[in-house]
């Protein structure tokens, strides 16, 4: 039986976060230095595994000699970052040594975009954490982002297969179903939530949807845990969620946003008789 560390004081302390949240008490960044300061070495690193992201994204851009994002508030420091990539020391996550590796070997794992296979090592890697909570959040959310890129696809009439990330059972389906729901929705009921939400033309209304989702699953994961990590964990992926709606009601917020949508259309733009 594995023991669990609990965090009485810590969780104690924490203020109460809703979904419709605008003004925070707490930031992510401010729940980040305090946990560090409260939490064993070991849960600091599973708490560190959801911020791996915005490294993976710092390490593509160094990989592609761009110049680095500094608004990007990575794990490792840009720095240690910069010095991996020049001569690698494995000192990284083990997914991410890899991949720079292979990159510069120009022999990707996966046969689709430098993007989608980090993303796909990235939750290889969380899906084989020791952690439960972890381990299924991470599928689950994975699960979403394929769903959501397979019912883009379609609807554009894009490939489905290249880029769906992972080999689960959902990620299979989505590769070779060509039923409406991709023979999904008996089995995993949020499938065909996804699908109701993709079909809806308000980007606003479909993103507040699908972090509805994630809060949801949130919830019920840590329904039962009270002082425990996975508690500490669940509380911080909430705050994510509410932190990024609560930047929205800015100027700067509803910006950001926008560019991101640009972006994603620009990214599904085909020819005319797909439109």
């Amino acid at each position: 039986m594995i023991l669990k560390n609990n965090y009485y004081c810590l969780i104690a302390g924490l203020p109460e976060v809703f979904l419709d949240d605008r003004k925070l008490s707490l930031s992510v960044n401010g729940f980040r230095e305090l946990a560090q300061g409260a939490l064993k070495k070991e849960d600091v690193k599973l708490m560190n595994l959801f911020f791996l992201p915005a490294d993976n994204k710092q390490v593509l851009r160094l990989l592609n000699k761009m110049e680095p994002d500094t608004a990007l508030e990575t794990v490792y420091p840009l720095q240690h970052l910069e010095d991996e990539i020049a001569e690698p020391k494995n000192s990284l996550p083990a997914y991410l040594n890899q991949f720079i590796a292979d990159f510069k070997g120009e022999h990707l794992k996966y046969e689709t975009s430098p993007e989608n296979v980090l993303s796909w090592m990235y939750y290889d890697y969380m899906m084989n954490c020791g952690n439960k909570f972890v381990r299924k959040y991470a599928e689950f959310s994975m699960n979403i982002k394929n769903l959501v890129v397979a019912f883009t696809c379609r609807k554009y009439g894009k490939e489905v297969a290249p880029e769906i990330i992972g080999n689960n059972a959902v990620s299979k389906a989505l590769r070779t179903s060509n039923s409406k729901d991709f023979g999904l929705g008996m089995e995993y009921p949020y499938a065909e939530k996804v699908m109701s939400l993709m079909n809806n033309p308000n980007l606003v209304e479909r993103e507040r949807g699908l972090d509805l989702l994630h809060w949801d699953y949130i919830e019920e994961a840590v329904v039962y845990e009270y002082f425990s990590m996975e508690k500490v964990l669940s509380f911080m992926l909430e705050l994510m969620i509410v932190e990024r709606w609560s930047k929205m009601s800015s100027e700067s917020g509803r910006k950001v946003f926008m560019e991101v949508v640009d972006k994603f259309r620009r990214s599904f733009e085909f020819a005319e008789e797909f439109k």
